[in-house]
């Protein structure tokens, strides 16, 4: 794979180090259906309520997962996999994007990637984590979506075009990615499926990348070249996209490369579609 890596660790680090409201790194309650399905067996599943952390794989992948405080073991839950920027480890990263109380309050088990350096084999090793989850908790397999920041947007990108990944997601949110459009060619296009690339207009070591990598999806989803006005949130739609599976925006807003982009409830709203 012929990533163009520019990392910024250290501007991530320092980004990492911002004060960010304690609240929005607690779980919530989540109000579950008044019927509750029973997708699990109860007992089957073993994984706690609330906060786990340091979950270990034997391949080397780790990560800290968060449920509902209400967490219901018998129900089939919607899953984040938030990938790690370069350096950052998952407590970090939780920090960094700070999506745990939004998300568990709409329901969604989030799991937070500890940093591998990025490589071929890194990639293989982070893509078992929804898989081991799935083993511990009770997750919904057609509702797995997978975002993140630098190195985690361009891991999010890859597992979803790379034969060898063993999860699919059902719609991703990469941001501030570090695969230009030249790598992106040399790749089949996988089966269509729901993008929305987040690039930020200062981003000086991924210049233009975001475009390029949203032109490539929407190539590869069958829909137009040709993009809708932005609303509100600096977020643009491809035109004739032929169906919701294949929807792809491309999401710009002000800031540099070591900025998340802060529209947490716009990626929690487009992973909560029903696709």
């Amino acid at each position: 794979m012929r990533f163009s890596l520019l990392i910024a660790s250290l501007l991530l680090l320092s980004a990492c180090g911002e004060r960010v409201d304690p609240e929005l790194l607690k779980t919530a309650v989540f109000n579950y259906p008044d019927k509750l399905s029973t997708d699990c067996p109860s007992g089957e599943k073993r994984g706690k309520a609330g906060l786990s952390d340091d979950n270990k794989i034997s391949n080397g992948a780790s990560y800290n997962l968060r449920t509902p405080t209400n967490y219901q073991e018998t129900f089939a839950h919607p899953l984040i996999v938030v990938f790690a920027p370069a350096g950052i480890n998952s407590r970090r990263s939780e920090r960094y994007v700070h999506l745990t109380q939004e998300a568990t309050s709409a329901g969604f088990i989030i799991a937070y990637a500890n940093n591998i350096r990025l490589s071929l084999k890194a990639i293989d090793k982070l893509s078992k984590i929804p898989s081991d989850v799935q083993e511990n908790w009770c997750i919904d397999p057609s509702r797995i979506y997978y975002t993140g920041h630098s190195d985690g947007g361009s891991i999010s990108n890859a597992l979803s075009f790379l034969p060898t990944a063993t999860t699919k997601p059902t719609a991703i949110a990469p941001s501030a990615s570090g695969i230009d459009g030249e790598s992106l060619k040399t790749y089949d296009c996988p089966t269509p499926l729901p993008v929305m690339v987040f690039h930020n207009s200062d981003d000086s070591h991924f210049e233009g990348f975001g475009k390029q990598s949203a032109d490539w999806w929407a190539n590869c989803n069958q829909c137009s070249d040709e993009l809708a006005e932005a609303d509100k949130n600096g977020c643009r739609a491809y035109k004739n996209c032929p169906s919701a599976t294949s929807q792809t925006y491309y999401c710009e807003g002000p800031g540099s490369h070591e900025d998340w982009p802060n529209k947490n409830h716009v990626i929690l709203d487009f992973f909560n579609q029903r696709y």
